[in-house]
Order: structure tokens, then sequence, then C-alpha cells
């Protein structure tokens, strides 16, 4: 797959693939973007296929839904990713752009992710047995509560409990109960910016009824 690559000022400098953009460290565009049920006030994070990576790396919790632009792909293309991690049609205007994350992280000997995240979020009245992801990258979902997973980020609590709908057969899912912990997250998500923590709030914010022009991650 050939990505769109830049300089760190985000000027476009050309198309390389993207397994030499990350051994290099060669900024690029990614699609970020949290959902959640403002109903039920629940959040839902993906948990990757392990073996789909080039390095070691345990099952984390991830963020609902992410992924690289293809090269010569626009803003408004990054639904694609929507519609094959969650499996469900997913329009645009449905999305609330929430601003630009520039992003360093060296994460493994050849993988380093020099990023621009178009970071999203995603309001839906939806159930974790609705998520089916067409890709096989994605194993399961989790749904929790956000504001016991903010209290947990913010280390008021040691675990939370939460629901877990895990691929067991190509088209069979099983729905389960379990406790997640600080541990279940990938630990630069939890550094520096704390990420994940943020899209909650900002969640949280639009749930409230919040002027959406002034809500960042």
């Amino acid at each position: 797959m050939d990505i769109d690559i830049f300089n760190d000022n985000y000027e476009y400098m050309g198309v390389v693939n993207k397994k030499l953009a990350h051994q290099l460290g060669l900024w690029h565009r990614v699609f970020t973007c949290l959902v959640y049920n403002p109903s039920t006030q629940y959040v839902y994070f993906q948990l990757k296929n392990s073996d789909n990576y080039t390095f070691d790396r345990k099952s984390f919790l991830d963020i609902s839904v992410g992924g690289h632009y293809e090269a010569g792909e626009t803003i408004e293309d990054g639904i694609r990713e929507c519609q094959e991690e969650l499996g469900i049609d997913v329009r645009f205007n449905q999305l609330i752009s929430i601003g630009i994350r520039q992003t360093a992280c060296h994460i493994a000997e050849n993988y380093i992710a020099n990023e621009f995240q178009h970071i999203f979020l995603l309001p839906l009245n939806i159930d974790l047995s609705e998520l089916k992801p067409k890709d096989n990258e994605i194993v399961g979902f989790v749904e929790a509560p956000i504001n016991d997973c903010i209290d947990l980020l913010q280390q008021k609590t040691n675990s939370i409990q939460i629901k877990k709908s895990m691929r067991v057969k190509e088209n069979l899912w099983e729905i389960s109960t379990d406790v997640i912990t600080l541990e279940s997250f990938p630990p630069n998500y939890l550094a520096l910016d704390k990420i994940i923590e943020r899209l909650l709030i900002a969640a949280m914010r639009q749930i409230s009824g919040e002027n959406i022009n002034y809500i960042y991650w």
C-alpha cells in the first residue's frame, strides 16, 4: 500500500510504500475516530489482530476506528475505515471533526509512527452486537461506560467492568464480560498528551450539548 508523505510542517512531499514510511519515520496522515453511544454513554474500543504487525505487540485496546490514508485520498475518504472496521454504513457528515494531532512515536526498531492524525467523534445509537468488522484485522470490540473509563485513566479506580465481543469464527461473535485496567491500553496512549482520556472527555462534552465548534481533542 502506498501513502502520501509530508514534512513536519504538513507540506506534501510525495508517495512511498507504507512499510518504508514507518521504517524511515516519514510523516504521513491517518484517520482516527472515537465511536460512542450518546444515549447509553458507552464507548467502543477495538482489539486488533496482533498477528498483523511486523513486530511483537500485545493485544491492547485501541481507539474505535483507525487507519492510514492511501495515496491520493481526501480527508473525507477516511470514512471507508469506519465502514470496514465497524461493519456498518456510516456517512462522513455523521462525523464530528475535532482537530489534527501531530504525534511522533518510536514503537519498534523498524516501526516509527510520525503521523498527522485527523481525529473525529462518531456518536451512534448502536449496541455492541452490531459491530461486525469486515476486515480480519479486527478481532473484537469492547464496550465500556465513558465515565468509568475516565475514572480508570485518571487512576481513581484500578479496574472497571466491560463487555467484550470477540470473533470466534469467520461469522460468529461471542459476547462476554471482563475487566480492564490501565495495562489494557497502549502505554504511548496514556503518556504525554493522554490522547484516550482527552477523547473521552471530548465525547462527554458533545453528549452534554456543548457547541461542537468549541470541542477539540
